[in-house]
């Protein structure tokens, strides 16, 4: 559980890097650099919303990358099976053979010679694999188009649709197989955002800085200016995925259970808003930087726990493990196979 030092020296790495270089320079390469990937997790995102309409209209046809680590005897036979499969003629192999052909009939035979064998390997592993088709493609175009869009203008509402796709992507990719570790976790960011957001003006200079959807911005004079605003209020990501991230764990843990039930999902969605309103609450009337992890990690977690205290479930939310180790699989295993 060393998340929270990791991040508390990217934090301050980031805050030398700003004062030392100046932030045109820094949110420049930077800007690039999330640019790519913002759009990246668009797409992912515009994947899943979109598939259901443009599979109706856009033809099934997928492709594939395929980085082989294989012999060059091996790579004729796969490039033979795919022409195979797929029913198209393969040009190419056609003109190497008839050129080897004729060759061979122009050139005097050499005295036939026992060939030593080589060594081969015994499996042919793939490096890499990867896969799209129509819908992918389409998607990614959309994604990189309204991610250059923020990348000129800026907007508030581009940053906030390339922020929800990061999040949402991050929640998917970080997971926590127990509870304890999820409250773990939580409690060590909770002390890292009130260090440095009161402790330290570290926290409010890096996000002030860093001009890129890293953070979502509430328009406070939308009323006011509307689509053109341009005094935020700001909401960092990590306020959004760490929380998020153990929403998801008690959601499997409802799963889990079999019975049909989200109690423990939906208490901690509803802490989880309960802790955002607080904050937002607590900053409107000191006027001043709050961190969120200060009301947001006592909610999620204290609601929760509460829930599971009064029902008596406490032991079987912290004896929960989401990723079954491999020895407790195969002892499983072998007990079905004994029965």
């Amino acid at each position: 559980m060393m998340f929270p030092v990791f991040a508390s020296c990217a934090l301050f790495g980031l805050y030398i890097v700003f004062k030392a270089l100046g932030e045109q320079y820094v949110n420049w390469l930077l800007n690039i650099y999330i640019y790519i990937f913002s759009s990246v997790a668009l797409a992912r995102a515009l994947g899943v919303i979109l598939r259901p309409i443009l599979s109706l209209v856009i033809p099934k046809r997928s492709f594939y990358f395929l980085l082989l680590d294989m012999e060059e005897d091996k790579h004729q036979q796969l490039r033979s099976q795919v022409y195979e499969l797929t029913g198209a003629v393969d040009e190419k192999s056609k003109r190497a053979e008839k050129y080897q052909s004729e060759s061979e009939q122009e050139a005097p035979r050499a005295p036939e010679t026992e060939k030593a064998a080589s060594p081969t390997a015994a499996s042919d592993p793939i490096m890499a694999e990867e896969s799209f088709d129509y819908i992918n493609v389409i998607c990614l175009v959309l994604a990189f188009g309204f991610g250059t869009w923020y990348l000129i203008q800026k907007h508030w509402v581009a940053n906030n649709i390339l922020a929800f796709s990061f999040a949402i992507n991050g929640i998917e990719m970080i997971s926590l197989n127990k509870v304890f570790n999820g409250c773990t976790l939580l409690s060590g960011l909770f002390f890292y955002d009130v260090f440095w957001v009161f402790g330290t003006d570290v926290m409010v200079t890096v996000a002030k800085s860093f001009n890129a959807p890293i953070k979502f911005v509430f328009p406070m004079d939308f009323l006011e200016n509307g689509w053109f605003a341009t005094n935020f209020a700001l909401l960092g990501l990590g306020d959004i995925v760490i929380p998020g991230v153990f929403v998801a764990l008690l959601l499997r843990f409802d799963h889990s259970r079999a019975q049909g039930s989200r109690l423990y999902f939906f208490t901690c969605l509803f802490a989880y808003l309960f802790g955002l309103s607080t904050t937002i609450f607590v900053m409107h009337y000191f006027k001043h930087a709050q961190p969120a992890l200060l009301y947001l990690v006592p909610a999620c977690l204290g609601f929760p726990l509460l829930l599971a205290l009064v029902r008596g479930e406490l032991k079987a939310l912290f004896s929960y493990e989401d990723h079954e180790s491999e020895e407790v699989t195969a002892d499983a295993d072998s007990k079905k196979k004994d029965q």
